[in-house]
């Protein structure tokens, strides 16, 4: 299962809630929820996550789904946030370069992952 924890469920609805934020400004909600508030939340969880153990006990193959996830859910929130029309007031859009090369690191990292996995398995089976 992805959301083992329920700090993945924080996190993922804190970036849900920050996207939203970002594509559409002018919404109601940015005031009930501030920027900062979300960013500082999930900075805390990641910290958070970093400093206890059993938070880090994940397999790899728990890392690999979580990698898969996020960036699946980062590409389906930007596709449809401009579909809705909104349009990102940071700059983070299909058209900005960086966002490819970001996300090309991140498919050879999840390649890898998966290797590595691979790798493991076929060890143990040998």
């Amino acid at each position: 299962m992805i959301f083992n924890r329920p700090l993945d469920v924080l996190i993922i609805f804190a970036f849900t809630l920050l996207f939203l934020f970002d594509y559409f400004p002018n919404i109601p909600l940015v005031d009930l929820i501030p920027k900062n508030f979300l960013i500082a939340l999930i900075v805390g969880l990641y910290v958070f996550s970093l400093l206890f153990k059993k938070y880090r006990d994940i397999d790899d193959k728990g890392i690999l789904k979580w990698q898969i996830y996020s960036t699946a859910h980062v590409l389906f929130l930007m596709g449809l946030f401009t579909v809705l029309g909104g349009e990102s007031s940071s700059g983070i859009s299909f058209e900005n370069g960086f966002l490819w090369i970001v996300l090309l690191f991140s498919v050879f990292e999840m390649v890898s992952q998966w290797r590595k996995i691979k790798r493991s398995e076929r060890s143990v089976h040998n």
